[in-house]
C-alpha cells in the first residue's frame, strides 16, 4: 500500500465495483474474520487478534490516501451487481473504461 501510495507518476485509478458483490464486501462471508465475528469459526481468537477486513471500506481508505498524496481515482459503484461488472453490465462497464482512458 505504501508503494502505491507513494508512486510517482500518479495514474488516475478507476474502481469498478458491484453493489451485490458477496465476496468483496465489507460483511463478506468468504472473509474469516467476519465469519469468526458471527460465530461460526470454532477458536476464532476475537477482534483484537483476528479482525474482520471490511474490503470497501478498506479499499476507499488506500484511495483516499493516494487523492491527498497528489494522486486522482474515480469510484463506480454498478447497483444490482454482483461480483463480476465487466460480465453483468459488460455496456456500462465498457463506457466508464473507456470515459477512464479518454475516449468517448
Amino acid at each position: 500500500m505504501e508503494r502505491f501510495v507513494a508512486a510517482t507518476p500518479k495514474p488516475r485509478v478507476l474502481w469498478v465495483w458491484g453493489a451485490d458483490d458477496q465476496i468483496v464486501s465489507d460483511t463478506s462471508l468468504s472473509e474469516i474474520g467476519y465469519l469468526g465475528k458471527l460465530g461460526f469459526v470454532p477458536g476464532w481468537p476475537g477482534d483484537e487478534v483476528y479482525p474482520p477486513q471490511p474490503m470497501i471500506a478498506q479499499t476507499r481508505a488506500v484511495l483516499d490516501r493516494y487523492r491527498a498524496a497528489g494522486g486522482e481515482y474515480r469510484e463506480v459503484r454498478f447497483e444490482d451487481t454482483g461480483h463480476t461488472p465487466y460480465l453483468e453490465q459488460p455496456g456500462r462497464f465498457m463506457q466508464e473504461f473507456l470515459e477512464q482512458l479518454g475516449g468517448e
